[in-house]
């Protein structure tokens, strides 16, 4: 059987993959390094251990990202059709995030005093080129492997594979790609939920407008994140229950959004959460901002209902589909 070969915008595209997850494994471990053997003291600084419990559970999960966006890109080279849809996961993930990134990141940098060392525009230049590389290389794959005949070149390669023997992961292939990715996302908090219950006791958090501390506050981020990871689970099994939990969770985020930025205690709540965490007053300085922070949070959960809502009658007719075969 003659093998089928990669065109080469997809093999261009497979070695962005694994150049990309390679260098992004590399930042994320240097930064795990500087961070863990770094004394901020002298700039004024002060972490506790629950804002490095934080740091270390963000990079553990994107870590892990690095890691699987690398075997994708070397798998996307070998026509996987998994792979294709994975990296497309991936991709409009990253477009999100890193839209949604370099607002926050605008908002954040124009919130906090002039540095006389670095100036802010050059900052900003240099973080729209950090965001910018990442947000290209998405839009990129979003437009290559959604394009008719990339599609039909993966497609033939994983029949072929059928045919001989060796199917490659299985894909469900009547669930709509953007409601997959939406159950993705949210089952991927699953991998928070064990470690919880080993996070620091001055972990703060805030839910409608309350403030929770030691362990109602734990408690809380428990729910919050199961209400991300079971909804999500339920719909990459294409069950209906996930699709209700999904489009209620999205909802009472949004609303949590909404209470925790109109709330009367807003700024008592922000400066308590910061004491709480042990970072500088300068940091809460500006309350303004920091609402519009909490407004830029609510773009995630509306995308994830429009998408849910867009595709609501494509995932009913395949969860039907599922529960008549059994």
């Amino acid at each position: 059987m003659i093998r089928e070969r990669a065109p080469a915008a997809v093999v261009a595209a497979g070695i962005v993959a694994v150049i990309g997850g390679g260098f992004s494994a590399l930042s994320i471990a240097g930064s795990f390094l500087i961070i863990s053997h770094s004394d901020f003291s002298l700039y004024g600084l002060a972490p506790t251990s629950a804002v490095r419990s934080i740091l270390y559970l963000t990079w553990a999960f994107f870590l892990v990202c690095a890691g699987f966006l690398v075997v994708c890109g070397f798998c996307v080279i070998r026509l996987r059709n998994w792979a294709r849809l994975s990296l497309l996961v991936m991709a409009g993930g990253g477009l999100l995030f890193g839209a949604v990134g370099l607002g926050f990141t605008v908002l954040t940098i124009y919130s906090t005093p002039d540095d006389p060392v670095v100036s802010k525009p050059l900052l900003l230049s240099v973080l729209a080129f950090i965001y910018g590389l990442p947000v290209l290389a998405a839009v990129w794959w979003l437009v290559l492997f959604t394009r008719r005949p990339v599609v039909e070149q993966f497609r033939a390669a994983s029949a072929a594979m059928r045919a001989a023997g060796r199917a490659s992961h299985p894909i469900e292939p009547d669930c709509p790609l953007a409601v997959r990715a939406v159950g993705w996302y949210l089952a991927s908090f699953v991998l928070f939920l064990p470690f919880l219950p080993f996070l620091p006791s001055r972990l703060p958090a805030l839910y409608f407008g309350h403030f929770f501390r030691g362990p109602s506050a734990i408690l809380a981020h428990f729910l919050s994140f199961s209400l991300c990871a079971v909804p999500g689970i339920g719909l990459l099994l294409r069950k209906r229950w996930g699709y209700l939990l999904a489009m209620g969770g999205q909802l009472l985020f949004c609303v949590n959004c909404l209470a925790v930025a109109f709330s009367p205690s807003f700024a008592a709540n922000m400066r308590a959460g910061y004491a709480e965490l042990g970072l500088p007053l300068w940091f809460s300085s500006s309350l303004t901002h920091m609402r519009y922070l909490v407004l830029l949070s609510l773009a995630l959960p509306v995308v994830i209902l429009v998408v849910l809502t867009v595709y609501r009658r494509p995932f009913y007719a395949a969860a039907d589909r599922k529960a008549r075969s059994g």
